[in-house]
């Protein structure tokens, strides 16, 4: 018997997904910075080969987009109003930067229309303390409605190349320190999909910005559409992120879509690329601060998440199946990265000593990975040297990469004796878990990327708008810093619990800047 063509319709969109999956792409071949964890789905950035500058003061800044929309992301908690009454700019969602087809990809909200939040309690009572251009600002940048935006950049020049922009299809979550709105698109085949402040998803040509598909069905939708209703009646409050940490992926085909609202673990959506079909959903699977990791094994692509309630998984991306499930883990706020062989995750402390009441120290260990099984191979010493504080406020921040057979690692480094504190970065064997170096020359909030032969570190990307930047070495016989710290001159943004994820290609670095631009540097020695 024949299938019918209803049969048809439903089973076309998963083969497909299989279809993709089974085909091997070169790593030559993958897109530059295709989602926010990158070409591999795992933070880490292809290797070009090209020479780095031996000190990042010569690094060169090549463009400033035209494009000045994205706004500042960055906020606090002291001066939320006064952010909000500044003129030059507004919040904007804390989305990263993709890179693919030769242009820059980004995401976020723009304020719009008269109805703001006049009668939030801290916004009323400052009133008195502005007029004229300040006010303006302030009336303007807490306007409830909002236009979700989408960008694209050229990437050589930093020149606008398309802008869409869905009039009135958005909220304005203008967070403060904590709850921003993450979102940061994908890029697949010629497609750029970007998920809106309401829950929608848009689907984009690369190339010319024309919408493709819309979909309106994701659990967000209508609550936040509700939501939205409501405090145009009542202007009474600005709604944040809420937590909205976890941002778009492609995995085998198929578009990954974080499902709020939710717990702190959120269902998993995903959707075929083509059409914008929902294919399958997995339920409270992944931390609402985490981007799904992208896991490759012989050519075939993985879902692997984490929750907060301490459970690892894997998942096939084409029938959403989960293939397997670790239980009794420690709470796993932060992204995963992966490598073709290890994840590292959260496991508990002997030692019972938290910082702060209902919290407990995190101290990882990982995971031997397979399509059939994930098997404990190794822990860090149960020492305070490698515990990092493990709670929503910090530990969304990815803190752990893997690479060439090596894991860095950063604690934000606390000892039992609080006059003894310090913060520790560490380089492991990948299949043992020796430790091979530790350093405490690094400190701060940080934001770390291993480029080339190599590593570039933030010395605190959570809490200034000027943020210092250092290059070290990556091997762990002559681990020690290149050059001279280095101050970028621009004001540089970046998100709080949850860091914006920057692309680094073939030498060149991006970075979005307080003013809702993106600001691109070459890393490359001069000639090279």
């Amino acid at each position: 018997m024949e299938p019918s063509p209803n049969t048809m319709q439903r089973f076309l969109p998963v083969l497909a997904a299989v279809l993709f999956a089974m085909t091997a792409v070169p790593a030559a071949e993958l897109p530059a910075w295709p989602q926010a964890n990158g070409p591999f789905g795992n933070f880490n950035p292809r290797q070009s080969g090209v020479q780095l500058v031996d000190d990042l003061r010569q690094a060169r800044q090549l463009w400033v987009s035209e494009a000045n929309g994205l706004g500042r992301a960055k906020g606090s908690a002291s001066g939320y109003v006064d952010m909000l009454a500044d003129p030059a700019t507004h919040a904007g969602s804390a989305s990263g930067l993709i890179v693919a087809e030769g242009k820059v990809f980004a995401s976020s909200f723009r304020p719009r229309g008269d109805a703001w939040a006049e009668h939030m309690p801290n916004i009323a009572k400052s009133l008195g303390r502005y007029s004229g251009e300040r006010l303006a600002a302030l009336k303007r940048n807490t306007a409830l409605d909002a236009d979700d935006l989408t960008i694209a950049v050229d990437f050589a020049t930093g020149k606008t190349v398309w802008q869409a922009v869905e009039e009135g299809r958005g909220l304005n979550r203008a967070g403060g320190k904590r709850l921003h709105f993450h979102a940061t698109p994908a890029y697949a085949n010629g497609r750029v999909f970007s998920l809106g402040t309401l829950g929608r998803v848009y689907c984009y040509d690369a190339a010319t910005g024309k919408k493709l598909w819309q979909d309106d069905t994701g659990s967000l939708v209508k609550p936040a559409t509700a939501l939205k209703e409501k405090l145009l009646k009542e202007r009474n409050d600005l709604p944040g992120g809420q937590g909205m940490g976890a941002s778009l992926v492609v995995a085998g085909g198929v578009l990954i879509v974080p499902q709020y609202p939710g717990a702190q673990d959120i269902a998993l959506r995903g959707m075929d690329v083509q059409s914008g079909k929902t294919l399958w959903e997995v339920p409270a699977c992944n931390s609402r601060y985490a981007t799904p990791s992208v896991w490759t094994q012989q050519d075939k692509q993985y879902v692997l998440v984490a929750t907060i309630t301490g459970e690892l998984r894997l998942i096939d991306p084409a029938t959403g199946k989960v293939l397997w499930t670790v239980a009794g883990l420690e709470p796993v706020y932060y992204p995963l990265s992966p490598s073709a062989n290890h994840v590292v995750v959260n496991v508990k402390s002997a030692t019972d000593t938290a910082k702060k009441k209902g919290q407990s120290w995190g101290r990882i260990a990982a995971y031997r990975l397979s399509p059939e099984k994930a098997e404990r191979a190794w822990e860090v010493p149960d020492k305070p040297e490698f515990w990092f504080e493990n709670h929503m406020d910090i530990c969304a921040m990815r803190r752990v990469l893997l690479r060439d057979g090596r894991v860095y690692y950063f604690t934000q480094g606390h000892t039992l004796d609080p006059a003894k504190s310090a913060h520790f970065f560490h380089i492991l064997d990948e299949r043992t878990g020796a430790v091979l170096m530790t350093s405490k020359d690094m400190v701060g909030s940080p934001q770390f990327f291993l480029v080339e032969d190599r590593l570039l570190y933030s010395r605190d990307a959570a809490h200034f708008k000027k943020i210092d930047w250092e290059f070290y070495t990556t091997d762990p016989k002559d681990f020690r810093k290149i050059g001279t710290t280095w101050t970028a001159p621009h004001d540089n943004t970046t998100a709080y619990e949850v860091f914006i994820e920057l692309p680094y290609v073939d030498g060149r670095f991006l970075m979005r800047t307080w003013q809702g631009q993106i600001m691109c540097y070459d890393l490359r020695a001069a000639g090279k």
